[in-house]
């Protein structure tokens, strides 16, 4: 049961309030809380609610439930306004989900959470609500209930209730706690405990218990953007969406997930209905240490097309909750109120999850999303964005000529930004395209800092950026980014390979160290490998370095990698590359391959002028990796007082000293 400990130590807390007020809720409770059969707590889960609904039946329908189906009663409270709408969803939910504990062969272990949590917010209504019929005549048989001690684990936030409740003449003042997040409806919420200040928070993958086997993209890409909106807190550091999503369905407990991210707490958030113009959510935040701390949970049932809106809403009460003040700017990030098309939010979440796929027909798929998201809400900024990224991947992997891409590039970008300055992805589209398109340093660090500035815990943003300062030879700063954004997502492959990559700047032990956890993490990832071999050559372990240099190249059958390593074998690592390399022109003949790359492959074998030769065409096609043309690492130091590579140097504006 060590998936909802925390959640049934809770529950119990809250038993152990009103212990012996109620013998019917008691002998359900007891069996609930001593159970270790995960099938079991949903069916005692459920007696409970019976327990509860057929004395409500009882009590506010004015007659008894009889055989009845909970749901019907359940309806019948709705629809009477008989019971406040956060707790029909709880008991609704609760309802569903228990009805699993009769079918194992039907049921995820994963359902029993919602199910506590949600039996434990209609309890703690419950309670509350006999509290106020103490004033009432009490009728033959009606529950009484009198708590051992105030419960204090949430206070329930609701929407005002449409009736009035007068009883004996008297008027029962309640407190009633009214919320609203700008427009969107918060129909439960409150916190469990007061936090210390807590400095960092990982967003968990959302889990999804709305039945529906096709949403991936989409729980996936909420989960996504609540962690980018949450990152635009300076003083929280909210760890990455790839780091986050390697626990999802873990059987690993929070204190062991907080523990490892070596975070101050963890966000859960279950998805638990879906409708064609409502969402239903439940989330709560979970202090750790010794043992898991509930510090506040809500429940919200929103229109979808208030989705931005709702991001907004939770990380401001996060931020309240771990006791971060939010600066004037942060303010004013959190503050925009912004509907949007729910039809366009859910192409523009099929379009990024298209993107991440990265195949042509998958960038051709999620183009024609975005551009569906423009023509369904073309106000809003994102999906012009990803329609700029899409044209640059499109680019980058060789299906459509610069010359076409980049005006599209950046028509999109544009307009993207006037539409929102403040959205940081655009920021950073224009950062890696004015760096590694256009050559032009000042914009992509002028946009890098803009993105940064909207949200600091922006990962790709600050790797990206170390990079730049790699390239602008300030290599404190670098190493500074680079390391933060490998705190900020520590299990994400391609951001361990690129900070390896700036390490091998006078820290190549470290670099290594950084290739060998991606490989771990993902033993085939292209980047990591490509990072790895650099790695391995820099420490001096060639053979690593040329058998993992094999993997990668296009073009290599098993018998030419036979031939290139009993080469390596005989005459050792540069007759290796030389021989390699023959195999690779004469794959060039009839592919691609980029010309910087066979610059470096040259620079290794010893053939300086034909390294020379390949830089001068890289430059002159205008290759993405140029900018890298003046690190020692690609041989620079060996070629530097050429007089092309001089020339090449003085026009892309690179930082250089040139020989006398």
């Amino acid at each position: 049961m060590k998936i909802w400990s925390a959640e049934i130590k809770e529950l119990e807390r809250l038993y152990e309030s009103f212990k012996g007020q109620h013998p019917k809720l008691d002998k359900e409770l007891e069996k609930l809380v001593k159970t270790d059969d995960e099938n079991m707590v949903l069916i005692y889960a459920r007696r409970c609610l019976e327990v509860i609904i057929t004395d409500l039946s009882q009590r506010e329908l004015k007659r008894p439930r009889g055989t009845e189906p909970l749901k019907g009663i359940i309806d019948k409270l709705n629809k009477e306004e008989k019971v406040p709408n956060n707790i029909i969803v709880s008991m609704q939910n609760l309802n569903s989900l228990s009805t699993f504990g009769a079918h194992p062969k039907d049921f995820d272990p994963r359902q029993v959470k919602p199910v506590i949590l949600d039996l434990t917010t209609v309890l703690e209504w419950y309670l509350t609500y006999m509290e106020s019929q103490v004033a009432i005549e009490k009728e033959p048989g009606a529950l009484q209930v009198k708590r051992k001690e105030q419960v204090s684990f949430r206070k329930t936030r609701t929407k005002p209730w449409k009736r009035i409740i007068a009883v004996v003449g008297i008027l029962l003042a309640g407190a009633i706690i009214i919320v609203s997040l700008i427009v969107f409806d918060i129909i439960g919420g409150g916190k469990q405990a007061r936090a210390e200040s807590i400095g960092s928070i990982v967003v968990l993958p959302f889990s999804d218990y709305t039945g529906q086997d096709t949403l991936e993209w989409f729980v996936s890409g909420m989960h996504s953007a609540l962690i980018q909106d949450m990152g635009k807190i300076g003083s929280l550091r909210i760890p990455g969406t790839t780091t986050s999503q390697v626990f999802k369905n873990s059987d690993k407990t929070i204190n062991e997930i907080t523990s490892e991210l070596k975070v101050g707490a963890a966000l859960e958030t279950a998805v638990l209905c879906l409708g064609d113009d409502s969402i239903c959510f439940q989330t709560r935040l979970i202090k750790t240490g010794q043992e898991e701390e509930q510090l506040w949970i809500a429940d919200y049932k929103i229109a979808r097309n208030q989705i931005l809106n709702w991001y907004n809403g939770v990380t401001k009460q996060i931020a309240e909750e771990v006791k971060v003040e939010l600066t004037g700017k942060e303010e004013t990030l959190l503050a925009d109120a912004r509907t949007v098309n729910k039809d366009a939010y859910d192409n523009y979440l099929k379009g990024k999850f298209y993107w991440e796929r990265l195949g042509e027909g998958d960038l051709e798929k999620s183009l024609e999303y975005y551009n569906h998201a423009i023509e369904l809400d073309p106000g809003w900024a994102p999906p012009y964005a990803g329609v700029a990224e899409v044209y640059g991947g499109l680019m980058q992997m060789g299906f459509m000529p610069p010359g076409e891409a980049m005006p599209k590039i950046n028509e999109n970008l544009d307009k993207a930004i006037e539409l929102d300055p403040d959205y940081p992805g655009s920021h950073y589209s224009k950062a890696i395209f004015g760096v590694w398109m256009e050559w032009d340093w000042e914009k992509g660090e002028r946009e890098f800092l803009k993105a940064l500035e909207i949200n600091p815990n922006d990962v790709m943003s600050r790797i990206y950026y170390s990079h730049l300062l790699w390239i602008l030879k300030r290599y404190d700063e670098g190493y500074f980014h680079s390391q933060m954004a490998v705190e900020l997502d520590p299990m994400n492959p391609l951001v361990l390979a690129l900070s390896a990559m700036v390490d091998e700047q006078g820290r190549t032990p470290q670099a290594l160290e950084k290739c060998k956890k991606a490989l771990e993490i993902d033993p085939e990832h292209y980047f990591a490998l490509l990072a790895y071999a650099e790695a391995t050559y820099f420490n001096g372990d060639y053979k690593n370095s040329i058998e993992t240099e094999l993997k990668t190249w296009q073009g290599l059958d098993d018998e030419a990698r036979k031939d290139i390593m009993a080469v390596f074998q005989d005459k050792g690592y540069v007759e290796a590359i030389r021989t390699m390399l023959t195999y690779v022109e004469e794959y060039a003949k009839t592919n691609y391959i980029g010309y910087f790359e066979m610059g470096e492959y040259y620079w290794k074998a010893g053939n300086l002028d034909k390294s020379i030769e390949c830089y001068i065409k890289a430059y002159e096609m205008h290759d993405p990796m140029m900018p890298y043309i003046t690190l020692s690492e690609i041989g620079f130091d060996d070629i530097k007082d050429d007089p092309r590579i001089i020339a090449i140097i003085e026009k892309m504006n690179l930082p250089f000293t040139a020989p006398n």
